[in-house]
């Protein structure tokens, strides 16, 4: 199988894009449909259509909902071709995107990618997750290209709440080890191809961005300061992780991470959240190095994530309970991409286990 790595046609980050937005989408076209949610569309509308007046654009809306649906991405099929538009901006949250992303590629339109938030690594991908009104995913489309143009204003990322920056942080956080994983296993990774050896680089540097300035970008995130350890946390978030779970591939953590998704519970905890203490599990099922886990796990403290059943809204948790979520994980195509056969009993102890090591290290703070 090859060896294969896709990104994003451009990636630009810096502190107030927003009001030259008009000057980096100029080239691909003049009229545009900006796909966001109401909310979104309140805060940045003057900005928007001053910026697109400095560029001779014209800008047309198409309001977002709640969940991206198969419902949702037609509506903004149908508003690209009454506006006759161009091309496809998609400036929101990780569903926001996700819808965009996929309109784009029904009209084979150019995409352009405007994150509200650093709280997942899907801004640079090609991978949308299509949900029922019920916010039940339905599917995973690969779509035929990345975006032509990620472009992420930092202040306003610095303006969304902290615990999206936090839970990024979580997403960001499984990308070295899921992708160390897959190249022992040599599982396919959804760029379709083996990790490939830049995405595992990156997917290095990743973890390493945040276990070096991944506590101070969040006091800064918290203290409202543009700092150089924020952007290079946002940077790990959006196109380190990007590229590294896309080409690197994802296994077990994102595996657990399904698994809980079954349990309605979980709906009020967000993506990165599962997915850091899906980490902090796949150590366990993996047995690593005491050292490695310590680290690992000290970093989530001291971010705030979750490393524990209790932290993550689960207290007094049952064994019946944690098979339901085991025997879901286990059903996931991911949880293949391990190295080893993985059944639900190894979940079931790797979960208990990563709960309990959470707790000792939460008593020692």
């Amino acid at each position: 199988m090859a060896l294969i790595t896709k990104a994003p046609g451009k990636y630009v980050q810096a502190p107030y894009l927003l009001d030259d937005l008009g000057t980096y989408v100029r080239e691909y076209g003049q009229r545009v449909l900006l796909v966001t949610s109401q909310s979104n569309l309140s805060r940045i509308k003057n900005r928007l259509e001053l910026t697109f007046a400095k560029a001779d654009i014209t800008v047309f809306y198409s309001v977002f909902g709640t969940e991206c649906t198969i419902e949702e991405i037609e509506t903004v099929v149908l508003n690209f071709s009454k506006y006759n538009c161009d091309f496809i901006i998609g400036c929101g949250g990780g569903k926001v995107i996700d819808t965009a992303r996929a309109a784009a590629d029904w009209v084979k339109a150019p995409l352009v990618v405007m994150p509200t938030a650093a709280s997942n690594d899907s801004p640079c991908s090609a991978l949308s997750v299509i949900h029922d009104k019920n916010g039940k995913v339905t599917e995973l489309r690969q779509v035929h290209r990345n975006p032509d143009l990620v472009l992420v204003d930092t202040d306003i990322i610095l303006n969304a709440p902290v615990r999206l920056f936090v839970a990024g942080m979580g997403d960001a956080l499984a990308t070295w080890f899921e992708a160390r994983a897959c190249a022992k296993a040599g599982a396919a990774t959804t760029a379709g191809g083996v990790p490939s050896y830049s995405a595992l680089c990156l997917a290095e540097l990743c973890y390493k961005t945040l276990i070096e300035h991944g506590t101070q970008a969040k006091h800064d995130a918290e203290s409202k300061k543009l700092t150089e350890d924020f952007e290079k946390v946002v940077h790990a978030n959006t196109y380190l992780s990007g590229i590294g779970f896309e080409s690197g591939g994802v296994a077990a953590a994102h595996g657990i991470n399904d698994g809980f998704s079954v349990i309605p519970e979980a709906a009020k905890i967000l993506h990165g959240e599962l997915v850091g203490f899906g980490t902090l599990c796949l150590l366990m099922l993996e047995k690593a190095d005491e050292n490695e886990i310590a680290n690992v796990a000290g970093f989530m403290c001291s971010v705030g994530l979750p490393v524990t059943l209790g932290q993550l809204g689960f207290d007094n948790v049952t064994e019946e309970f944690l098979l339901v979520v085991a025997d879901a994980a286990c059903m996931t195509h991911v949880m293949g991409n391990m190295p080893f056969e993985v059944t639900p009993k190894m979940v079931f102890d790797a979960i208990v286990d990563a709960d309990a090591y959470g707790k000792q290290m939460l008593e020692r703070k």
